[in-house]
């Protein structure tokens, strides 16, 4: 078996990279950290032991080494040996283990006053996490009485009528059985996660263009590349390891980098720090397809060497005739700068858009004749939420087809997901209409042979697909209509999703909600009827995750949970044998045959008498049902029965296995690193050179529209006001798709501040609040710090580097509102509103102040939205009451980043 060992002398070359890279731009505060670094700390004592594990942030998915004493985990190391960090780390994953021994939620707690759909009582202690409002209960006696509320909803208004949402944070064996427990046993479509929120735009943006999900690409593809795109991606701050080997290698071959932000963030200052001169930053706030077509524009006029010949397209992909007459038609440089100027005020220019055409026409024709390198575009969250995500997605694949860059080592498409095991909750089709695999419900083939790989009756899961579902959004519109009753929470929390405070909590408050969850003063407990103690990331008994460049790699633990004085958590459980011992009370209650279904045993026991599932069991029936799809792992298996080296083994030896690896060569390798254009080197291959039927690639011109002419900004825009206008009342947006296509269709945003007002500068902040004026764009996001929302808040180190809501102000905005540096502020829209304190600049006395925002734009993270409490009572800094519920009709993503707001002095 190829072993993906990185010895000292790459380590030192690449680790020493970072170092030299970093040192052409400022470092944050603990920025970052090296094995050696950590090992010369003692972490990697004598007394102590280390686990596998990826790190339970980011997508990235960087090697780490739980570092355990006893059966307490005690610190982190980066993995030398690991090919994704290769011995660097973050401040985050550095110090991981530091959430996980506080505020631990060690009983079954039950609400007194549950709510009960089918009486119609509504719960007047939701919205409370307080200990009077709950009774403890012991844990079988608690299943019991989920699965007699369960199984008596069912019955009484069908499967569909109970809900789910998961979490990129389970692992991939948890998001198998949850599957299973709402497709298969409850007959529910009803199913998210916050990947949804997260990745579903480029989930159905590959979709569209390619055939299936996941970036074809390999991180190894940086260092081949021969310039580097990122859009809607503060890449620094989200996925670190990734911007330090991005710089690394700008600062090694000084190729050119291209920031899409409305931010100057600490992405673009990095970058431009090493070499300004081929930095570019397209300081826009919602153009981005508009200047993906202009940059294809500038090249099909002015560098046809850098498009492929008609030949190859013809053979290749379908519509580029129709996306190229598109493109030449309406999307010069000038055109699309005389129609952004609403949103951008000229901030782009076409100088701009000509030059970086230049450098991606060059690097195109340079990597084609060498046979390697070109474009390599990442993008993230940013540019996924958006009304038109999906469409971002597109525009992007339709400008690395039109240039050739696919198919290749150097070059491609890379979408970076958020959570560190999104891309197997996407895997395992923990959405609605998703089947394991890549593959919808209604693909009658594929849904029998799912059927008979979860052992339930291949009717029963064809009666699911029948089902509809509107998506995260639409399911929380139909628990305020009453055809929602009920719902479990998976290691997630409602606080991710738009508009909390008018729609997500109410609808909370009237279903019978079942929660899992590891801290007791969690948001989710504020609404849940009967709340589970977890155990979680490296204290279960192990599990997979899936990274971003389709790694699966193994999550070990130590089997054991602990309260924050030490105390085992004897009541706690993984989360998959959470969902495992519901998938059996259920499934019994409901008359089906329990054991067959389940026939998962206890054979993981630890010193404590606590028995476990064993995760290794329910990996060996995922791999065998991945046969014969695009991901297909079933090579695994042949290892472990040619070489006896077990699946999860094979995953440790090689730190990863990236999928698809069908056959025992592909696996013993290490799996396949890029996909289509036959670079799987896989003889049965269920596709040719795209995953589409006749193995084609799709182009499609993507549209936008912000001109002076277009009627239909404001009259659509004003149509978006009437929805969550009112706490826990209608209408409701998923029975208006054609507004979501119309908006989705030109590009738009869901609401516009008043521009006039903002403009007019006899204008103060009081009259803004006298008139009810929004002048400001608002943005939601990430900092650097933290991750999400309710877990390294509860870590001293991030806590303390960066530890209060902010909002980031322009230096000229400040000084023209009346701003000081510093001030508590109120952030409000047409819905809501929070607290925050004023940072102005890079230079501000709020932490981290690092970015520079627009003009006329604010920006708040939404990983502080609890840090000051959870409790409503307290709580003053959650953003997403302030958000908008539009969506993208085809991916459910919705737009936390252009928000009309206000600020009012306090």
């Amino acid at each position: 078996m190829q072993k993906p060992i990185i010895d000292r002398r790459n380590f030192l070359k690449w680790s020493g990279g970072v170092m030299a890279a970093s040192a052409a731009f400022p470092l944050l505060p603990g920025e970052f950290a090296t094995a050696d670094a950590i090992e010369a700390t003692g972490a990697a004592s004598g007394a102590r032991r280390t686990l596998q594990a990826a790190c339970p942030y980011c997508g990235v998915g960087c090697g780490t080494l739980i570092s355990v004493e006893g059966d307490r985990i005690v610190g982190m190391i980066p993995d030398k040996r690991h090919p994704t960090n290769v011995g660097v780390q973050c401040i985050k994953g550095l110090n991981a283990h530091e959430p996980i021994y506080r505020d631990r939620l060690t009983h079954v707690l039950v609400r007194k006053d549950m709510s009960d759909p089918l009486t119609g009582h509504v719960s007047a202690t939701k919205g409370r996490f307080d200990d009077d409002v709950f009774v403890k209960m012991p844990y079988d006696e608690a299943e019991e009485l989920v699965a007699e509320k369960m199984a008596a909803i069912i019955k009484a208004e069908g499967g569909n009528s109970v809900g789910l949402s998961g979490s990129g944070q389970l692992t991939m064996e948890a998001q198998w059985i949850e599957n299973l427990l709402m497709k298969g046993i409850m007959g529910s479509n009803s199913i998210e996660a916050n990947a949804r929120m997260c990745m579903t735009s480029a989930v159905t943006g590959y979709f569209a263009s390619y055939g299936s999900d996941a970036p074809p690409t390999s991180y190894e593809d940086i260092e081949d590349a021969d310039m580097i795109s990122f859009w809607g991606h503060n890449a620094r701050e989200a996925h670190p390891v990734l911007f330090w080997r991005v710089a690394d290698h700008k600062k090694q071959a000084d190729i050119p980098t291209l920031v899409s932000d409305p931010r100057r963030t600490g992405t673009v200052q990095g970058l431009e720090n090493i070499n300004p001169r081929n930095s570019t930053h397209l300081a826009t706030l919602n153009g981005d397809i508009s200047y993906l077509n202009a940059i294809a524009h500038v090249i099909l006029t002015k560098y046809p060497r850098a498009v492929m010949p008609d030949a190859w397209l013809s053979k290749n992909t379908n519509n580029h005739k129709e996306y190229i007459a598109g493109i030449k038609a309406r999307y010069s440089p000038e055109q699309v700068i005389k129609r952004l100027a609403l949103l951008d005020k000229n901030r782009v220019t076409v100088e701009q858009i000509e030059t970086v055409a230049k450098q991606w026409a060059e690097a195109s024709i340079k990597g084609r004749e060498r046979g390697k390198g070109g474009v390599l575009t990442y993008w993230g969250i940013g540019y996924n939420q958006m009304l038109h995500g999906q469409h971002n997605t597109i525009s992007i694949i339709n400008l690395h087809l039109l240039t050739g860059n696919v198919g290749r080592p150097g070059c491609g498409t890379h979408s970076q997901t958020g959570q560190p095991n999104a891309m197997s909750e996407r895997l395992m089709g923990g959405l609605t209409s998703r089947l394991p695999f890549n593959q919808p419900i209604s693909n009658v083939e594929w849904r029998d042979w799912i059927a008979d790989r979860w052992r339930i009756d291949r009717d029963r899961l064809a009666q699911t697909a029948l089902l509809k579902n509107p998506m995260a959004i639409g399911m929380m519109e139909r628990a305020m209509k009453g055809d929602l009753k009920a719902m479990f929470w998976m290691y997630t929390t409602h606080i991710h999703l738009p508009d909390v405070e008018n729609l997500v909590r109410p609808a909370l408050t009237k279903m019978f909600c079942v929660v899992q969850e590891i801290y007791r003063h969690a948001p989710n407990v504020l609404y849940g009827d009967v709340i589970f103690p977890a155990i979680t990331w490296g204290e279960w008994s192990g599990g997979t995750y899936i990274q971003s460049e389709r790694r699966v790699y193994v999550c070990d633990g130590v089997s054991v949970g602990r309260d924050d004085k030490g105390n085992v958590l004897t009541e706690a459980k993984p989360d998959m044998d959470l969902a495992i011992d519901k998938c059996k009370a259920i499934a019994t209650k409901l008359g089906l045959d329990a054991d067959k279904i389940i026939p998962y045993k206890k054979t993981i026991k630890n010193e404590y008498g606590q028995e476990f599932y064993d995760p290794e069991d329910v990996f060996e029936d995922i791999v065998i049902a991945s046969k014969g799809s695009d991901a297909d792992m079933t090579g695994m298996l042949e290892v472990r029965d040619r070489d006896g080296i077990g699946l999860y083994d094979q995953l440790r030896q090689l730190r990863g296995v990236q999928w698809p690896a069908p056959t025992y060569d592909i696996a013993r390798a290490g799996g396949t690193k890029r996909r289509y254009m036959n670079q799987e080197n896989w003889e049965e291959s269920p596709y040719p050179n795209f995953r589409h039927a006749d193995g084609k690639a799709r182009f499609k011109l993507c549209e936008q529209d912000y001109g002076p002419d277009n009627k239909y900004i404001k009259e659509v825009t004003a149509a978006f006001s009437k929805y969550g206008a009112k706490k826990g009342e209608g209408p409701w947006l998923y029975e208006n798709q054609e507004l979501l296509k119309r908006a989705r269709d030109l590009a738009l945003v869901p609401e516009l501040p008043d521009l006039e007002f903002y403009d007019n500068t006899r204008k103060t902040l009081e009259d803004a609040q006298k008139e009810n004026k929004f002048p400001f764009w608002l943005g939601l996001g990430i900092v650097y710090e933290h991750f999400h929302t309710a877990k390294t808040i509860q870590g001293p180190t991030t806590q303390k580097l960066v530890p209060e809501q902010y909002v980031e102000v322009n230096v000229d905005d400040a000084e023209r509102w009346g701003l000081e540096d510093g001030e508590r502020v109120r952030l409000v829209t047409r819905r809501s509103s929070y607290e925050a304190r004023v940072s102005i600049g890079t230079s501000s006395i709020v932490r981290p102040a690092r970015n520079e925002v627009p003009p006329g734009y604010l920006f708040s993270p939404w990983n502080l939205s609890v840090a000051d409490s959870a409790d409503p009572k307290k709580n003053k800094w959650l953003v997403n009451a302030v958000s908008h519920r539009a969506w993208d009709p085809v991916s459910g993503q919705a737009d936390y980043k252009k928000i009309a707001a206000r600020i009012e002095k306090i």
